[in-house]
């Protein structure tokens, strides 16, 4: 691995090369990893070319060299992957592939377990919603090497903000690439933001951990009488900077959502819960969902 290195290209392997964006902030920690996959000469996708910005267009230019990009792929339509993809396309007569039915750009539509091929590189798309309904991920078979975009992070855990985010459908998309881990299919994590991952389970189970543990801390405020998701947030994240309560509360959210859904939560009125159903039948014992 190699440290980040903003608006130059990073060679990561044969067929991965980095450039992060110089859009540091509170969402995109570092910046934005935008990537140029192919080896050698021969052609080349770009995923997630990033913001619109002169600077990482010339920078991703350089990586690319004088190859020919096959496609601009775009792991979902969060303003910080994707807007530069249009100029990109235009200036390498390449197609944007996306997942959404109306993106705002002309593309083509990535369906999950697409197989998109180039010389000796493939890439598997793999539909992986949670922190986006339209989110996908790519493993480069040839590498067992997955671009996880912002399913999967090394300097910080995914915002999953209802309506669009959801909470299972994220664990259920960690449980996907846990699958393909343990069939011994990925050797790496390359994330939209912050450096390369690896060993991959490792911090997948990690991540799994941290959200089990919200959800736990979500429920036992609910059973004390903490109702209100201001009051939550406050208990719950309070080892937490205060300028980032209000994404947590969206996150919050997310694990209210999913106690909702299985009984042991209910909300009265909007943004106000008690113990549901379950909990009640269940006294005082806290029941924990099986995630």
């Amino acid at each position: 691995m190699t440290g980040l290195v903003k608006g130059a290209p990073a060679p990561l392997s044969d067929r991965v090369l980095r450039v992060t964006q110089d859009n540091p902030g509170m969402f995109t920690g570092p910046g934005t990893n935008t990537w140029v996959i192919g080896s050698g000469s021969g052609p080349v996708f770009v995923l997630d070319p990033g913001e619109e910005d002169d600077r990482h267009f010339d920078a991703l230019a350089a990586a690319v060299g004088g190859r020919r990009v096959e496609a601009v792929l775009i792991s979902h339509l969060h303003r910080d992957h994707w807007p530069l993809a249009p100029r990109v396309a235009r200036h390498y007569g390449a197609v944007i592939l996306t997942f959404s039915e109306q993106p705002p750009f002309t593309a083509g539509r990535l369906v999950d377990g697409r197989r998109l091929s180039v010389a000796d590189t493939t890439m598997l798309a793999l539909h992986t919603p949670g922190h986006a309904s339209d989110h996908f991920c790519f493993l480069l078979e040839e590498e067992r090497a997955v671009f996880t975009a912002d399913l999967v992070m090394g300097w910080s855990t995914s915002i999953i903000a209802p309506p669009d985010g959801n909470l299972n459908q994220y664990m259920a998309s960690l449980e996907r690439l846990v699958e393909l881990g343990r069939d011994g299919g990925i050797d790496v994590l390359h994330p939209g933001h912050g450096e390369s991952i690896k060993p991959p389970l490792e911090r997948i189970e990690e991540i799994r951990r941290h959200r089990r543990q919200r959800t736990d801390q979500a429920l036992e405020a609910i059973v004390d009488g903490v109702a209100t998701i201001p009051e939550m947030v406050r208990r719950i994240y309070s080892d937490v900077d205060s300028r980032l309560h209000g994404p947590a509360a969206f996150s919050l959210r997310a694990h209210l959502d999913a106690l909702v859904e299985e009984g042991a939560v209910r909300e009265t009125e909007p943004g106000r819960y008690e113990p549901g159903e379950l909990q009640r039948r269940q006294g005082a014992r806290i029941l924990r969902p099986s995630r």
